[in-house]
């Protein structure tokens, strides 16, 4: 039985034994209940205490878990060290935070990890040249797009000014609308 287990066994007892020794009409429930929660407390902060010590630090655990997240695997095709659940990638990931926990640096491991497994072993292929073409392909042609319907517009507009309505004077434009009103009498 784990020493968790063993205090929340501990801590039921008292809360029952806590119940059942006082009489129900002098503690109305919430309060005999506000009188268990600090030993709750006290006893699931006690439990939890060993796990602390045994986790790593959280900057090397967010370390790892967002170097696992960028690199690929190289046991299971199409997915990233944290997901693989290959005994080899376990194997792997142990290694790499091993490795952070001796203070090397993420750099010196990814470019080991380069060195060993070929550039694909990256998630964000963005360094590589063929990642530059995968990434720079996509966005000269939307800039091209983007400047080839500028000038569409710009011209579009410019051929409806000059195609648009004749401008009459203004003595005109009176002269024309007495005509008509005159022909609709």
């Amino acid at each position: 039985m784990s020493t968790t287990s063993r205090m929340v066994r501990f801590a039921r007892l008292v809360a029952v034994a806590g119940a059942v020794s006082l009489p129900r009409r002098s503690m109305p429930g919430r309060w005999r209940l506000a009188g268990v929660l600090p030993l709750l407390l006290v006893v699931s902060v006690a439990g939890g205490a060993d796990q602390l010590r045994a986790q790593p630090a959280p900057d090397q655990a967010r370390e790892d878990t967002r170097l696992y997240h960028e690199v690929m695997s190289p046991f299971c095709p199409g997915l990233t060290l944290a997901d693989c659940p290959s005994p080899a990638a376990f194997e792997l990931r142990k290694t790499i935070a091993t490795r952070l926990s001796q203070g090397e640096t993420r750099e010196a491991i990814v470019s080991e990890l380069v060195a060993t497994y070929g550039p694909q072993i990256l998630a964000d292929p963005s360094d590589t040249p063929i990642g530059r073409v995968v990434w720079g392909v996509p966005i000269a042609v939307s800039l091209l797009a983007a400047l080839g319907l500028a000038a569409f517009l710009r011209r579009s507009a410019r051929a409806h000014v000059d195609e648009g309505v004749t401008l009459l004077p203004a003595g005109a434009l009176a002269g024309r609308l007495d005509e008509e009103l005159a022909a609709l009498d």
